[in-house]
């Protein structure tokens, strides 16, 4: 049997819930919704419905539980990843396609920092996105043409050595530059649209502030 390859996926876990303006219009976009343990309580508070709870389950209340009673419960024990490395195994085993992920940053620090880091073991099977009220955070791969308005604020974090990185249409541009471990590239401007990002090989993050109507496609 064929696997069904889906486009794009919502994935809501349990750190800083974004907007419910946010929420729901990302659902209304996504073809498949999927909540990571406490992350459901934050679909639950938004008014939509996951297809796939899954995670240990430490973090969804039990009123959430209830409420979603006829939604598949994934329950994995193991505690040697997270629950948001939980989530994204399952969609890589199961469809793959585009990923946008929203509470997934904000609240402790430790999981921020570590939800930010795991996602290079899953860009070769994944397009992650994360998303928050009027920005989103993407990794770059070889390269990426994004639009924004100009005037719009930009940041590249390099997660290790970064060889070949070539910026244009910002106010601050590059030309098969290296970046380093802690070398940061914070609050760039776009002059131009599209503006676009190479790097030839290394882990490069992209973060745009101010990023437009929520739930947009902006590259």
């Amino acid at each position: 049997m064929r696997m069904k390859r889906f486009q794009r996926t919502l994935l809501v876990c349990n750190g800083e819930a974004p907007s419910r303006t946010l929420v729901r219009s990302l659902a209304r976009q996504a073809d498949r919704i999927i909540a990571a343990d406490g992350g459901a309580n934050t679909a639950k508070n938004c008014g939509i419905t996951p297809g796939v709870i899954i995670g240990d389950l430490d973090s969804i209340r039990a009123s959430t539980r209830r409420y979603f009673r006829n939604v598949v419960l994934l329950r994995l024990r193991r505690q040697d990843n997270t629950d948001f490395e939980k989530a994204l195994d399952f969609l890589a085993a199961n469809g793959g396609g585009e990923v946008d992920v929203i509470g997934a940053t904000g609240g402790r620090l430790d999981f921020t920092v570590g939800n930010l880091s795991v996602i290079w073991n899953y860009t070769s099977r994944l397009s992650i996105t994360f998303r928050g009220d009027r920005w989103y955070a993407r990794p770059v791969g070889s390269a990426l043409t994004v639009k924004a308005r100009p005037g719009t604020t930009v940041s590249l974090l390099p997660f290790g050595n970064c060889d070949g990185v070539t910026l244009r249409g910002l106010k601050y541009p590059l030309k098969e530059a290296p970046m380093q471990v802690g070398q940061t590239g914070l609050s760039n401007v776009v002059r131009s649209s599209p503006f676009t990002v190479r790097v030839r090989k290394g882990n490069m993050l992209l973060v745009v502030l101010g990023a437009g109507v929520p739930g947009s496609r902006p590259w």
